[in-house]
C-alpha cells in the first residue's frame, strides 16, 4: 500500500500553512487535504469514491461532531507539547514525537525567540483512522514579540497510542486509506466552520492591528533564513565527519600492513605513482617513512608528512625492526622476501591460480603461521594468505 510521509507533504505544501499566523508544524495535513479535497470534487464530478472524494479509498468515516476538551490524556500530551514549543526544547518536543527532522528541530529552536505567551487553548478531537487514535485541533491566541495582538492561531496533528498504550504525535507514513480518512474528516463541516472562525479572528486582529501581518512575515522570514543557514551547517559538519572516519578507517587499514622502509638514494617523492605526477619533495638517502603498500607497478605508497605519497620501490629497503618474540615469550617465525625481488605475488591460496591480495618486495617481512610444500602460510593484513617459498628467506 502506498505511503505519504508528512514531512513531505509539509515541505512541498508550506505556502498553504498559515492559520491565525501559526505555521502547523505537526502533521501538516488539514488545509493540504482541505484544498485538495475540494479541488477533486469540483474536477472528477461522480468519479469519486465512498468518502466522496478522489482518494481511490473505500474509507467508512465516522460522521460525529468533534469534541472538546473531551479527553484528558489528549490535553495533557498538547500541554506538553505546546509548553516544549513556547520554550524553544526540541529535545522534549522529540520525545512526544516519532520523528523529528532537523529542520523542524531548528524551526522549533528559532521560533520560541520571538513568543512571549500564549492562552485561551481549546482543542478538539475527532476520533481517528487506528484504534485509540485522534485528529486533533487546538485553536489558541498566541503573541509575539514586537506585536501588541495576540493572533487567533490554529494548529493540528494525529495522536496515536503505542504498543505500550501512550499516546504519541504521529508524524510519521500515512497509508492511502488512513489519508482518506484524515481527508474526509477535514472537509466535515464542523471543522470547516472552525477553520473559517479562525480565519475572521485572524482577519479582525489583522484590521485591529495593521503591523501585525507584517510583524509575523518578518519573524517568519527571519526563522526560515537562520533555519537553512543552520541546516547547510549542519550538512557541512555531518560531511567532514563523515570524511573524517572514512580517512580514519582508511588509515586503520593500511597502517594493518604498514612497515618502515628506509630511503637508499636520493629519490623524488610523488603525488601519484607516476614519474609524471608532482614532486613533493626529495628523499636523501637514510630518510625512513611508512609505507602502507608495495604497489604492483613499481611504486610503494608511504606517508609523508601525514598525506599519501609515492616513491619508486626499487629506491626502498624495510628497516629490520620487527621483534621475533611474541608478547608471551615465544619465538615468532618471520620470512623476508629476498634482496632484489620485487612485486612478488600473495596470494590466498597455495597456488599460482589462487586470488592475488597483494604484492610484496625485497625486505619485507611476514610472520609464519604454516611452512608447505612449495609455499608459507603467512599473516598479511590481519589475514592468512600464501607466498611462494622460492621467493623469502
Amino acid at each position: 500500500m502506498a505511503k505519504n510521509k508528512v514531512g513531505d507533504i509539509f515541505e512541498t505544501h508550506r505556502r498553504y500553512f498559515i492559520i491565525g499566523g501559526l505555521f502547523l508544524v505537526l502533521i501538516i495535513i488539514l488545509v493540504v487535504f482541505l484544498i485538495i479535497g475540494r479541488k477533486n470534487k469540483d474536477e472528477v464530478g461522480d468519479s469519486t469514491s465512498s468518502t466522496g472524494y478522489a482518494t481511490g479509498s473505500n474509507v467508512e468515516v465516522l460522521k460525529d461532531k468533534y469534541e472538546v476538551n473531551a479527553y484528558p490524556n489528549v490535553n495533557s500530551l498538547m500541554e506538553a507539547y505546546y509548553t516544549a514549543m513556547m520554550n524553544g526544547d526540541a529535545d522534549t518536543i522529540e520525545t512526544l514525537c516519532d520523528t523529528l527532522s532537523d529542520a523542524e528541530r531548528f524551526r522549533l529552536e528559532e521560533k520560541a525567540q520571538y513568543y512571549q505567551n500564549a492562552s485561551n487553548f481549546t482543542v478538539y478531537t475527532k476520533k481517528g483512522y487506528r484504534d485509540n487514535s485522534y485528529f486533533v485541533l487546538v485553536t489558541f491566541d498566541i503573541l509575539y514579540v514586537g506585536t501588541n495582538t495576540p493572533a487567533p492561531s490554529l494548529d493540528s496533528t494525529y495522536v496515536c497510542t503505542n504498543d505500550s498504550g501512550s499516546l504519541y504525535i504521529n508524524k510519521s507514513d500515512l497509508s492511502e486509506d488512513e489519508q482518506a480518512y484524515l481527508l474526509e474528516l477535514t472537509v466535515q463541516s464542523d471543522v470547516e466552520e472552525l477553520i473559517d472562525k479562525v480565519n475572521v479572528d485572524y482577519n479582525n486582529a489583522i484590521e485591529s492591528d495593521p503591523a501585525l501581518e507584517q510583524t509575523l512575515a518578518s519573524i517568519d522570514a527571519e526563522v526560515s533564513a537562520t533555519v537553512k543557514e543552520r541546516l547547510a551547517e549542519k550538512q557541512r559538519a555531518d560531511a567532514e565527519a563523515a570524511a573524517g572516519e572514512e580517512a580514519a578507517a582508511q588509515a586503520a587499514a593500511a597502517a594493518a600492513g604498514a612497515v618502515q622502509v628506509r630511503a637508499t638514494d636520493i629519490v623524488n617523492i610523488r603525488s601519484s605513482p607516476s614519474t609524471d605526477a608532482s614532486s613533493l619533495g626529495k628523499t636523501q638517502a637514510g630518510d625512513t617513512f611508512t609505507r602502507y603498500e608495495a604497489m604492483e607497478n613499481g611504486w610503494s605508497k608511504i606517508d609523508y608528512n601525514g598525506t599519501e605519497a609515492y616513491i619508486k620501490s626499487d629506491y626502498l629497503e624495510v628497516v629490520q625492526t620487527a621483534s621475533t618474540t611474541a608478547a608471551d615469550g615465544s619465538t615468532v617465525e618471520t620470512v623476508t622476501v629476498k634482496s632484489g625481488k620485487s612485486n612478488i605475488n600473495i596470494r590466498s591460496s597455495p597456488s599460482t591460480a589462487g586470488e592475488k591480495l597483494g604484492s610484496a618486495s625485497g625486505g619485507d617481512s611476514f610472520e609464519v603461521v604454516e611452512r608447505l610444500d612449495g609455499w608459507v602460510k603467512i599473516k598479511f593484513n590481519g589475514q592468512e594468505a600464501y607466498v611462494s617459498a622460492d621467493l623469502v628467506d
